[in-house]
């Protein structure tokens, strides 16, 4: 078991030289059954420990119920770095199992900050070398405690990576425009699109990992119905952070939103500014009056774990190592300093008290007063942690005036990492519902850093940081969307001009990641209802033009920007379904734009990839039913299916059936019978026989009224292009189930049976089909 778990660092490892001999596909597999053993009670107490271990003469008693559970390793053995690392990496990868193994390695961990000495006489540092190792010892033991800390923040199952991932609260509201009519049916075929792009971004070699789960971001709802359960991309449309790489569970700034951290902890963000006005206003502060319930269980407990004491310890740790009063003149090495920044900007997610975050905001202050400025490695931690507990106490204008102050000058830094934190700092602070006077100050110092970076990079977004390029876009997206009126008509217009050009130029100049955050960014805007008419005309043009991309997955992003357009009424494309109610009825010309959209739907299946033209006729059918009456476009579904040029019929064969069922369902059986009848020489006209069979049978399948037959279509769409005896049995099968349910009229009949007497020849199947319908009784009139 130890040697499976060490060869997870190498042979299964992707990408590692020794991983050639695996199937790519086999690897996550393996893994992931790795990772299940190695946590089973049997073995999991010795899979945890190093190798290394053994080597220097520790040798335990083993115990437990089966005779093999070791205690935890004595301090002295993880003062060695590198039997800590090794420890570390298990504790890392297997997680923890209970609530007692939890505080065992909890306790581990502080033994080795305790038994290290953190700080440092500067007469003495350069003449002893341990000092550097005892720091990246220390280093290395903050990394795990938080590590540790934030993995019972994980769901569904707390300390278990191979199933959980981390919880994510999405700064993002919920968008009002997805409970209108419209917006209910954009969210079931928008949903569908979305799933399909995430299956495809999982499956890149890149990002391939054991983790079932990664096509989900793991969002639990802020309500006791729902609370610690996973909730797919396509459930909470177009709400994730636009930043984050689909796809990617790691840990990012931004994980947690500052409204969730009120809403879940009971925090009013207090402000000086506001005790003086009326009652009435003060219910603009964002405070429930009774907070929903947090996701797993409570923010103080969970999975059993006692997270807000672990929190609170770390907290005073922290303070007492960076804050400037040692009276021994010893101070702690600037690596660890960095190192417990990082900790804390972590650990604030799991805060549950207003007053951590006060103590936080003034010891981070303090160390930014004392601490050089020039220190940048620092202040790319600094910043945005200084702003994040700002953010939850509501930023008020004591507060406010030294943040601005700190992020303008940031923002002027040459250091990108810096920059890259204040811009992260900057979305944490537009959460919190700046106060005017501070947004007067504050936006247009974003804006015009925004506008003039953007401009800059838009043509050759490959050649900059993508990490800035994606926070500076979510930044504008969120301004836009949240202070339209700070920013102004100017500022959206550029964005949008900017954002046209990012996703315009060739796909080696704009990466996929970069690409996907811009269109999904746009599609809020479109929703939140923040653009102008000349915007929203200019995102249908550029939908439309990026939906005939070669690439799949940025297709179907930008199919799912023009459903958004379509459907929003950014144009007007609903001829049929608002005239009855609306008395202003659609003109010739929307019915026009609309039917292009749709050519350009059909054109992707017939040019594109299996995979779209799969996505495409999944939404397709819901899609016509949406916008046009089913005689408008009919001719179209039929042609299609019938195209020599069609090189997936089979998907629009499905397509042909959801249209027809739609129709029955609907009380329009009639119409679906004569579509069918008028289609008939069509369908006996093509060749070779084999295909005009199998399309007559899907036909007849698709008209059909009775669930067996019906359910019968699988199969025959699998029986493309074969002409063995079971496929003419199944064709003479269905073509008489439809010629005795569907045709009442007896010159029907006959008109029915006139189409296949023009082209039976003996032994064909549309003569056995003539031969079957012999032995239907004759219609009798009354």
């Amino acid at each position: 078991m130890a040697e499976l778990v060490e060869s997870l660092q190498t042979v299964l490892a992707l990408g590692h030289s020794r991983n050639e001999i695996i199937p790519a596909f086999l690897t996550p597999t393996l893994r992931n059954i790795t990772f299940s053993l190695a946590r089973l009670p049997l073995v999991n107490s010795y899979a945890r420990l190093p190798p290394l271990v053994w080597k220097l003469g520790w040798s335990p008693k083993p115990g437990g119920e089966f005779g093999t559970a070791f205690p935890e390793i004595p301090v002295e053995f993880l003062q060695e770095k590198d039997v800590f690392r090794e420890f570390l990496y298990r504790v890392n990868t297997l997680g923890w199992t209970s609530r007692t193994q939890f505080e065992e390695t909890w306790a581990t961990l502080l033994g080795v900050l305790v038994t290290q000495p953190i700080a440092m006489n500067h007469e003495e540092e350069n003449q002893h070398e341990e000092d550097l190792e005892r720091t990246q010892i220390n280093v290395l033991a903050v990394q795990a405690i938080t590590s540790l800390v934030l993995s019972a923040m994980t769901i569904p199952v707390a300390g278990n990576p191979a199933v959980s991932c981390l919880e994510q609260q999405p700064r993002n509201k919920a968008l009002k425009a997805l409970d209108t009519r419209f917006g209910r049916k954009l969210s079931v075929i928008r949903g569908i699109v979305e799933q399909e792009i995430q299956a495809m971004v999982s499956k890149r070699d890149n990002i391939a990992t054991h983790y079932p789960y990664q096509a989900w971001d793991p969002v639990p709802s802020l309500s006791a119905a729902t609370t610690g359960t996973l909730i797919s991309h396509e459930k909470l449309l177009l709400q994730i952070n636009t930043e984050r790489e689909m796809g990617n569970m790691d840990y990012k700034m931004g994980q947690v939103s500052i409204h969730s951290v009120w809403q879940g902890n009971s925090i009013t963000p207090l402000r000086e500014e506001e005790w003086d006005e009326d009652e009435e206003d003060e219910n603009d502060v964002p405070a429930p009056a009774s907070p929903p319930t947090s996701p797993i269980n409570s923010r103080k407990h969970r999975a059993g774990v006692d997270i807000h004491s672990c929190s609170q310890f770390l907290l005073e740790l922290y303070s007492q190592w960076i804050l400037p009063n040692n009276p021994n003149k010893k101070t702690t090495p600037v690596i660890l300093i960095c190192e417990v920044v990082r900790s804390l900007l972590a650990v604030s997610d799991l805060f549950t008290e207003r007053n951590q975050y006060e103590m936080m905001y003034s010891t981070l202050t303090e160390l930014q007063k004392v601490h050089p400025a020039e220190d940048e490695i620092l202040n790319q931690y600094l910043v945005p942690a200084i702003c994040k507990a700002a953010s939850v106490l509501g930023m008020d204008k004591a507060i406010a005036e030294p943040v601005s102050r700190l992020l303008e000058t940031t923002l002027r830094s040459t250091h990108m990492p810096s920059r890259i934190g204040a811009l992260h700092g900057i979305l944490y602070v537009l959460e919190c519902d700046l106060l005017d006077d501070t947004a007067k100050q504050l936006i247009p110092i974003i804006s015009d850093y925004l506008l003039s970076n953007l401009k800059g990079i838009a043509h050759c977004v490959n050649l900059h940081n993508q990490q800035h390029v994606l926070v500076m876009c979510a930044a504008a997206f969120y301004m836009i969307e949240n202070y339209p009126l700070d920013v102004g008509p100017e500022f959206t217009a550029g964005i949008i001009q900017m954002c046209g050009v990012m996703v315009s130029v060739c796909e080696d100049s704009t990466p996929s990641v970069t690409y996907h955050c811009v269109l999904r960014g746009l599609e809020r805007l479109l929703l939140s209802e923040q653009l102008s008419r000349l915007d929203g005309e200019a995102l249908v043009k550029l939908s439309v033009d990026r939906v005939n991309m070669p690439s799949p997955h940025r297709a179907m992003s930008a199919l799912g920007l023009m459903l958004t357009c379509m459907y929003t009424g950014k144009e007007k494309t609903s001829p049929s379904r608002t005239s009855d109610l609306d008395p202003t009825a659609p003109d010739s010309e929307s019915v026009i734009v609309a039917m292009e959209r749709v050519s350009v739907l059909f054109d992707r299946i017939r040019k594109g990839f299996p995979c779209e033209a799969r996505v495409v006729a999944r939404i397709l059918p819901q899609f016509l039913d949406d916008f046009f009456p089913p005689q408008d476009v009919m001719n179209k579904v039929i042609g299609e299916f019938l195209s020599n040029q069609q090189p997936y019929p089979q998907f629009m064969a499905t397509v042909v059936y959801k249209v027809f069922q739609t129709l029955h369902a609907t009380g329009q059986s009639s119409m679906v019978r004569d579509w069918v009848m008028l289609s008939l020489s069509n369908f006996t006209q093509r060749t070779p026989v084999a295909m005009a069979m199998w399309s007559l049978s899907c036909f007849f399948v698709s008209a059909s009224t009775s669930q067996w037959i019906s359910a019968l279509l699988p199969h025959v769409i699998s029986r493309m292009g074969k002409s063995e005896l079971v496929d003419v049995s199944l064709f003479c099968v269905v073509g008489m189930d439809f010629y005795k349910h569907q045709i009442d009229e007896e010159l029907d009949r006959r008109a029915f049976q006139s189409v296949f007497e023009v082209v039976a020849s003996p032994g064909s199947p549309y003569h056995r089909l003539l031969t079957c319908l012999q032995t239907v009784p004759q219609v009798t009139a009354f």
